[in-house]
């Protein structure tokens, strides 16, 4: 089963394969209410974690994201740290080699997450 939440300029795309336990969240999230925005996509991901994948890996490229953004993407890490174990779950933070914005923002979340295997991978840009 896929799940697409397009996303626009303000707003990220949020992609899932279910049947891959592959997920991506990119763009720019700055929406009005993050909560709402990404509730739709926290519920798919609690029916999935029902019968998760062996690997399920969240792939985040991201430009930026407001501090709304920020509690929204550490609950759906937080999701997936707390319901799968060190080995079934890989969270992969992509940035752009000049953003070390976001490079510090990966690092914070994988230093919060200890127990959630991450990659940062530095692109030249998305």
């Amino acid at each position: 089963m896929t799940f697409l939440i397009e996303g626009d300029k303000r707003c990220p795309r949020i992609t899932a394969d279910f049947s891959r336990g592959t997920f991506e969240i990119s763009g720019i999230s700055l929406p009005e209410n993050p909560y709402l925005y990404y509730q739709p996509f926290l519920d798919e991901l609690d029916d999935y974690l029902k019968a998760p994948c062996d690997l399920t890996v969240l792939s985040l490229k991201l430009e930026y994201f407001n501090t709304g953004s920020a509690l929204a993407l550490r609950n759906i890490i937080q999701k997936l740290n707390v319901s799968l174990t060190l080995d079934s779950v890989l969270v992969k933070w992509y940035y752009e080699t000049d953003d070390i914005d976001m490079l510090d923002s990966g690092d914070e979340f994988a230093t919060i997450f200890q127990n959630t295997r991450f990659e940062i991978i530095e692109v030249d840009e998305f």
